[in-house]
């Protein structure tokens, strides 16, 4: 398993798991090795981001809960099956593409090929993604909590998509974290 985060102006490491990942798992290795909360602490101060994670069963047992809510606030429940509110998704596709052509010898060789990839990955794309939040939310109340996928990618086509600046994002000014 592959772990990464995302924030305005933040990009965590990437934490490679080779085991499957429950509670203590999620904890140790990968919110406290990736120092996730100790960057955004830092970048955007304590107690003024909002953690936002998926719904998979480590990230919601209450030991997990616990652990985040005590050192930082979290968006919680985060909607099931919502690719659409996800920039990550967005970022882990761009990755996709950009190893789709790769072809490692061996298990170590792709993952280096990944991390690579990761560490390219510009501010303007991580931004950009993160600022769209604002944007995705109003599209899916416009839609009726249909989904938007298949309009960002024309917009993203055609590069006709205005993001906000972030001096306007208000309280959606948080870190994104989901699993690949």
């Amino acid at each position: 398993m592959i772990w990464g985060g995302i924030g305005y102006r933040l990009q965590t490491d990437l934490i490679i798991i080779d085991s499957s990942v429950d509670t203590e798992t999620y904890i140790h290795d990968i919110i406290r090795k990736s120092k996730i909360i100790k960057k955004a602490n830092e970048q955007y101060g304590e107690w003024e981001w909002i953690f936002q994670q998926d719904g998979a069963r480590p990230h919601t047992s209450k030991k997990s809960m616990d652990y985040l809510q005590y050192r930082c606030n979290v968006l919680s429940p985060w909607p099931p099956n919502s690719p659409d509110l996800n920039p990550i998704e967005n970022l882990w596709s761009i990755m996709d593409k950009r190893l789709k052509n790769v072809q490692p010898s061996n298990e170590e060789e792709f993952i280096l090929e990944i991390i690579r990839v990761w560490e390219g990955i510009t501010w303007e794309i991580i931004e950009n993604l993160v600022t769209s939040m604002t944007k995705r939310i109003d599209l899916v109340i416009d839609h009726e909590g249909q989904s938007i996928n298949g309009f960002f990618n024309l917009l993203s086509k055609n590069k006709k998509i205005v993001l906000l600046s972030p001096k306007f994002l208000t309280h959606f000014e948080f870190l994104i974290l989901f699993l690949f």
